[in-house]
């Protein structure tokens, strides 16, 4: 009974605009938060994004999901969940075929890994396509290393169009109660019904069951399992009446087959135990953005700067050639106006480079770089005026790179000179740029020397305001 009501539990999602009530079975959902959870530790940096089919009825009023098929994506595109022409074939199969149960199609799922919830232009292509009914939902589901996934539904109003920008009501989902899967069925595809689980419980109990317990079981063989009960009761009947051959004593092992069995115990555990280590170092390591800060703010007791934007930012050299590149689907570049680069190369000063919009959208700048260790930060104008930041690094040898021989050249003299007054000239112009850097240093020098002596001055006050015995 307990499996039975497990089975059974349901979950609803309403908000004042949908016309509809979304009726979701638990176990369903949960079945897909364990292969999202498993897609997302596929791959290192967010790992890969999944989805399928959402199986249901419609009825008066509500919109019931009560099974899923998963849909195998091949990734031609990367690790998100973008459909290429032979997964939409898939997709169409999918919806095509004679689904138990009198489900229906009544949406869609996928994960979003690398950015919030919401609906991408290509989303809604899928969902205009494949699921044009009025009632036909999408889900999006955000997994994390840590936290409860979360998730939100979309729906269509009345005049046929999607707020896609975000979902109108988030909700966490939560790991269901473990339950034993029944044996023998390891193989089945995702998608099967209450049913047919309930169905091979039964059977994998009547097996195991001894012969004593036989009457109990048979009274219970009236749920529509009678036949089949009835057919493993005479089995074990059969089994039971047939007597036993004499067993020879037993011959104790040597001993040192024990020894190495206790060994393999062993060195299993201890394998598994490195296994969890290493999966919780990566899973710190991918995660240390958001707990970094929170364990310096309660160290330090100062409050700790604001998370870093998912923007995925990255550099990768080539012959010399840095390749910075940034996720052009992370909702911060998309909603940005433009941006700004900012390159320590390490052998010259900072250059910052301004991006427009359309440079923004591009994702990816090249850079020739010289020295041995680039930093690069990127910020990201959004609106309202606040920014979005990413940073990243790069430290490796710069490429030999053959001087090339001079041409022979016919040299006079008024040339000769005239070379000698441009250098002369940029010689001048350097020394005054150094100069004006020195002075600027110096200024900006007095300004943190001002800045920290009021400082001091207010926490004294502070101080003397907290603790008047003291003045």
């Amino acid at each position: 009974m307990i499996e039975s009501q497990a089975e059974s539990a349901t979950g609803t999602w309403s908000v004042a605009e949908c016309p509809f009530t979304i009726e979701y079975s638990l176990r369903a959902l949960d079945d897909i938060r364990l292969a999202v959870m498993d897609a997302f530790f596929s791959l290192p940096r967010g790992g890969a994004e999944i989805g399928g089919v959402l199986l249901g009825k419609r009825i008066e009023g509500r919109v019931a999901i009560r099974d899923y098929l998963a849909l195998e994506c091949e990734h031609a595109f990367g690790p998100s969940f973008t459909l290429s022409p032979p997964d939409e074939t898939r997709l169409a199969e999918l919806l095509a075929q004679p689904h138990s149960g009198d489900l229906q199609p009544v949406g869609w799922y996928h994960s979003h890994t690398r950015s919030e919830i919401f609906l991408s232009d290509a989303d809604q292509t899928i969902h205009a396509r494949f699921f044009p009914e009025d009632w036909q939902v999408a889900l999006v589901l955000k997994p994390h290393t840590f936290q409860p996934m979360r998730g939100g539904f979309f729906f269509r109003n009345a005049d046929g169009s999607m707020h896609g920008a975000a979902t109108l009501q988030e909700f966490t989902l939560d790991a269901q109660p473990m339950r034993t899967l029944p044996g023998g069925t390891p193989g089945a595809p995702p998608g099967r019904s209450a049913e047919r689980r309930e169905s091979a419980k039964a059977e994998e109990a009547i097996d195991i069951a001894p012969a004593s317990q036989a009457p109990a079981i048979a009274a219970n063989g009236e749920n529509g399992h009678g036949a089949a009960a009835q057919t493993k009761l005479e089995q074990v009947a059969a089994a039971a009446e047939t007597p036993e051959p004499a067993q020879e004593p037993e011959i104790e092992a040597p001993s040192f087959l024990i020894a190495g069995e206790r060994r393999s115990g062993v060195w299993w555990k201890t394998t598994v135990a490195v296994t969890a280590g290493l999966a919780l170092g990566v899973g710190g390591y991918q995660t240390r953005r958001a707990w970094v800060p929170r364990i310096a703010e309660v160290l330090d007791g100062a409050p700790a700067p604001a998370p870093q934007a998912d923007i995925a930012l990255s550099a990768m050299d080539t012959g010399g050639q840095l390749q910075i590149r940034w996720d052009t689907h992370s909702p911060a570049v998309r909603q940005g106006q433009g941006g700004t680069m900012v390159i320590s190369d390490g052998v010259a000063l900072p250059r910052e480079i301004r991006l427009d919009r359309t440079h923004l959208l591009a994702g990816s700048f090249t850079y020739a770089r010289e020295g041995t260790e680039v930093d690069v930060q990127l910020s990201i104008d959004e609106p309202g005026g606040t920014q979005a930041k990413d940073v990243t690094g790069f430290v490796g040898r710069v490429p030999d790179t053959p001087a090339p021989t001079p041409a022979p050249q016919v040299v006079n003299d008024s040339q000769l000179r005239r070379e000698r007054d441009a250098l002369a000239a940029e010689d001048a112009r350097l020394r005054t740029d150094v100069v004006a850097q020195r002075e600027h240093i110096k200024r900006l020098e007095r300004s943190l020397a001002q800045a920290q002596n009021e400082l001091k001055q207010q926490q004294r006050k502070r101080m003397g305001a907290q603790n008047p015995d003291r003045r």
